[in-house]
């Protein structure tokens, strides 16, 4: 990638939030803006910017090379805690790509409600089938990128 260009998990959180915002905008006709405390909160003493973050969804984008000989596994796994991950109540987005540059590279686009929502996740049996993959050497690699949502 070039020098100053932007990072590929950039581009992918680009590209996953255009349909969304897409469709906010002219189905809807809802305007872009951040996610903002609740009344009631304490927002006075934050600026927008920290305000935006404390109550904004929790997403986390996941980028996955998996052992070429197991992805066929891999991918009977990985739709099981998808549909699980979509039935959690704090779950508001559980999306899995697969790179059109390398058939073993996977991304996942996740986003829950709040912190909370995501340890809920960790508990499920469904996320034990990626943590247990992964432990038994189906991953070549694996790097989580955490992020707010800002505009949603």
């Amino acid at each position: 990638m070039a020098k100053g260009a932007p990072s590929l998990p950039s581009l992918l959180l680009l590209a996953l939030s255009l349909p969304l915002l897409c469709t906010r905008a002219f189905v809807s006709n809802a305007r872009f803006t951040p996610f903002l405390p609740k009344n009631g909160s304490n927002s006075s003493k934050m600026s927008s910017s920290s305000a935006a973050a404390a109550s904004a969804p929790f997403c986390i984008v996941v980028e996955a090379e998996i052992v070429p000989e197991r992805v066929d596994e891999f991918l009977g796994l990985i739709e099981k805690d998808a549909v699980g991950s979509r039935a959690e109540p704090g779950c508001l987005r559980f999306d899995v790509l697969r790179s059109h540059d390398d058939p073993h590279k996977f991304f996942f686009y996740e986003m829950y409600k709040d912190t909370d929502a995501v340890q809920f996740h960790k508990k499920q049996p469904h996320f034990a089938l990626w943590t247990n993959f992964k432990e038994s050497g189906g991953v070549v690699r694996s790097v989580s990128h955490k992020a707010d949502g800002i505009f949603l």
